[in-house]
């Protein structure tokens, strides 16, 4: 059992306690705070001991107390916690952020080549297969009527339609960003009309 799983049945009469036992574990804020309630009662530092505590009148009138003359400090000890967690979570974002800038400016042709490489590489290799092709009709016109034949064929065909078809769109859009107009999409078309 983790303070968590203790916060629900805590929070029946101690709310300010059950927050601060549910909120972010960051800095220790959780653990300070049971420590504090669990020392006070005189109990376990344990969730279990804790959730009995609530069933014996005594613990729960003196949880109750603790509740009421505390509840400021535990409402800070959460508002704390909350903090550190929003901090730390900030500076990985901005270490991601900086990372990925970083990527971004560096320049080289590893980084910068691969895509063209690949693209020349699909290019030759779709070169290859038609040249391939055209020669084995040629050689024997019959194999047009070949099923398998014909489906590589019209793969062919579809898949450098594609290629052609995302680069003339990704030039359209990157002569309309050099010219500093923001490029319409297809919904924009549509919305227009």
């Amino acid at each position: 059992m983790n303070w968590r799983s203790a916060v629900e049945e805590v929070a029946k009469y101690a709310p300010a306690v059950a927050t601060a036992l549910g909120g972010p574990a960051v800095g220790g804020a959780a653990t300070g705070a049971a420590l504090m309630v669990t020392s006070a009662l005189g109990i376990e530092n344990d969730p279990a001991a804790l959730v009995a505590a609530t069933q014996d009148p005594a613990k729960r009138a003196e949880l109750v107390r603790l509740n009421n003359e505390h509840r400021q400090a535990l409402e800070a000890m959460r508002l704390e916690a909350e903090k550190a967690a929003a901090a730390e979570q900030t500076a990985r974002l901005t270490e991601t952020q900086r990372t990925m800038r970083a990527e971004l400016e560096h320049e080289g042709w590893f980084k910068s080549g691969w895509r063209p490489a690949l693209g020349w590489v699909f290019a030759f290799s779709l070169g290859t297969l038609s040249a391939v092709m055209a020669y084995t009709i040629v050689i024997d016109p019959a194999v047009v009527g070949d099923p398998e034949f014909t489906g590589m064929l019209i793969w062919l065909f579809v898949t450098m339609g594609a290629a052609l078809g995302i680069n003339v769109r990704q030039r359209t859009v990157n002569k309309a960003l050099e010219r500093g107009q923001q490029p319409r999409t297809f919904m924009d078309a549509i919305r227009t009309k």
